[in-house]
């Protein structure tokens, strides 16, 4: 059978974004295995996204696929393939992968991240094929019914004008650089779907959390805490918060990811309540096929 591949920019329209939908099921009832968060699924339709997928078609069905995001528009791209299971081991995959270096190329990409989940084995043993090598794992953590009681005194309160104090808690946290924290933080708060929260004590900026709303879930992201501050349960307290603002909101899920070998935050965060429920691996180019 003749295959088709091609390349849309985000956003996709919702009959393309159906049919990448309907390759997922379809794997996801032969595997057992959920492809539809490191696709990234339910962003692809969002106008303010970018990034692009590249589908493979073999008739007017979708067989094969690779999303690739940009997220904060600093060329900067994650992406993840899904090849449907009778359409392995033909040379498709690596057809796809031929056509997103070939986009990514001409968008001027400075680095690429590829994602595979950990229930995949075939994922990645395909991207080792390809000379991609493991760099590190976040798990997905989710937030469970039972609600943890934090009593802290801080006030939470949505980002403002309190820039240079966010500004040196996230370089402090994350060890990014002033630019890059202020290419973050425009990011965030020009997002409609994404809320920037401050935690203040005493009027003292002394955490921050951003809460993004993608489809039915609230992911919490950014959550930093001032160095000077830490282990008064200003973390515990804007995770609570943000379980109350899903709360508010009506999501059905709050989420967040973390490293896999960061074992204080995994603490912090299962004592909060949040459970781990998956895992997804990243991988890099290997130094001889850069």
């Amino acid at each position: 059978m003749d295959i088709t591949i091609l390349t849309v920019s985000f956003p996709l329209d919702v009959e393309t974004s159906s049919e990448i939908q309907a390759l997922v099921r379809n794997n996801e009832v032969l595997e057992e295995i959920n492809y539809h968060q490191v696709l990234n699924l339910p962003v692809i339709t969002d106008p303010l996204l970018k990034g692009f997928a590249v589908l493979a078609y073999a008739g007017d069905d979708v067989v094969g696929v690779i999303t690739a995001i940009d997220m904060i528009g600093i060329h900067s791209y994650e992406w993840s393939a899904l090849v449907h299971v009778d359409f392995r081991r033909q040379g498709l995959g690596h057809a796809l992968i031929q056509e997103l270096q070939r986009n990514l190329e001409i968008r001027g990409c400075e680095s690429e991240l590829a994602l595979t989940v950990k229930e995949s084995p075939a994922g990645a043993a395909f991207l080792q094929k390809e000379g991609y090598e493991w760099n590190f794992s976040e798990a997905t953590l989710k937030a469970q019914e039972k609600t943890v009681k934090v009593d802290v005194a801080i006030d939470i309160v949505p980002f403002t004008s309190e820039r240079q104090d966010l500004t040196q808690i996230l370089m402090s946290t994350f060890g990014d650089t002033e630019d890059e924290v202020h290419t973050m933080l425009e990011f965030n708060v020009s997002s409609p779907s994404r809320h920037v929260f401050i935690a203040k004590k005493q009027q003292q900026v002394v955490g921050t959390v951003t809460a993004v709303e993608e489809g039915t879930t609230l992911w919490i992201t950014a959550l930093a805490t001032d160095p000077l501050h830490q282990g008064q349960g200003i973390g515990s307290a804007l995770l609570a918060f943000v379980r109350e603002e899903g709360a508010r909101r009506e999501s059905e899920a709050v989420m967040l990811d973390v490293e896999i070998d960061n074992d204080k935050a995994l603490s912090v965060y299962e004592k909060a309540g949040f459970k781990a429920i998956s895992q997804v691996d990243y991988y890099v180019k290997t130094p001889e096929t850069i």
